[in-house]
């Protein structure tokens, strides 16, 4: 089967963009029905006690790891990802998350497992587009999914966040993967021993070193005297600080 002229000028582009700035965004890598379905299905998983945690640190959030629907798209979309970062990938985990209104995701980088990631919007309950920002070319992006776009970046080394969520809730699934020939190839299936659902209860990750790097340690755990990344205007120790005591 032969590509279009045209999409395979655009596979080129995006595959520069991503080269040259980290991050690249696709439109419509799912269909719109497919999304949906993928939303209901998110929602309705909050019927079930203990699916998902609750993530104080972002305000309003819901948070699943390696959930069965987020990790069949980690496999199926690995060749759309290979294709836009011209990278052969290893798949690392995904993670399925709901946010609520009020929601926050402070400005961070993500650990070596999130190499190359990417977040796909599947729905939302709100009057507008809740944009996900980067920071690259030496600039803030303010970078708008609608359900079916995925942003896909470095997550590593491009910091990235969110304003506050003004709606009622936003559904949105992240893949991650690492560079098959980079230097974290041993972060594959994020130290488990296969891709698929995982119960934290009965199943064990093992590393062959620490799965976070300095920069990643210093924004998950803000310092105690500092301000708390959900915005509130608190020390952490204040405010998130204590859920961890």
């Amino acid at each position: 089967m032969s590509i279009p002229a045209s999409q395979t000028l655009a596979h080129s582009q995006t595959t520069e963009q991503f080269r040259h700035s980290g991050y690249t965004v696709l439109r419509s890598v799912i269909s719109a029905q497919s999304a949906a379905l993928a939303t209901h299905y998110a929602l309705l998983q909050q019927g079930m006690p203990g699916y998902y945690e609750r993530e104080e640190m972002f305000r309003a959030a819901l948070g699943r790891y390696a959930d069965a629907l987020s990790e069949t798209l980690l496999l199926e979309l690995q060749p759309v990802v290979e294709q836009a970062t011209g990278l052969k990938l290893l798949p690392c985990y995904s993670y399925l998350r709901i946010y609520g209104n009020n929601a926050v995701l402070p400005r961070h980088l993500d650990r070596p497992s999130c190499e190359i990631s990417t977040s796909l919007a599947l729905g939302f309950k709100a009057e507008k587009f809740w944009p996900l920002c980067v920071q690259a070319d030496g600039a803030d992006k303010s970078l708008e999914l609608a359900p079916g776009d995925m942003l896909i970046y470095r997550g590593a080394d491009v910091p990235h966040w969110r304003d506050p969520f003004v709606g009622e809730w936003w559904v949105q699934t992240f893949l991650h993967y690492v560079d098959a020939s980079g230097q974290y190839t041993d972060f594959k299936w994020d130290g488990r021993e296969h891709i698929g659902p995982f119960d934290k209860l009965t199943m064990q990750r093992h590393f062959k070193r620490p799965a976070s790097v300095g920069r990643n340690d210093e924004m998950a755990v803000p310092p105690a005297d500092g301000p708390c990344p959900c915005g509130s205007g608190l020390r952490f120790r204040d405010c998130h600080g204590q859920l961890k005591n």
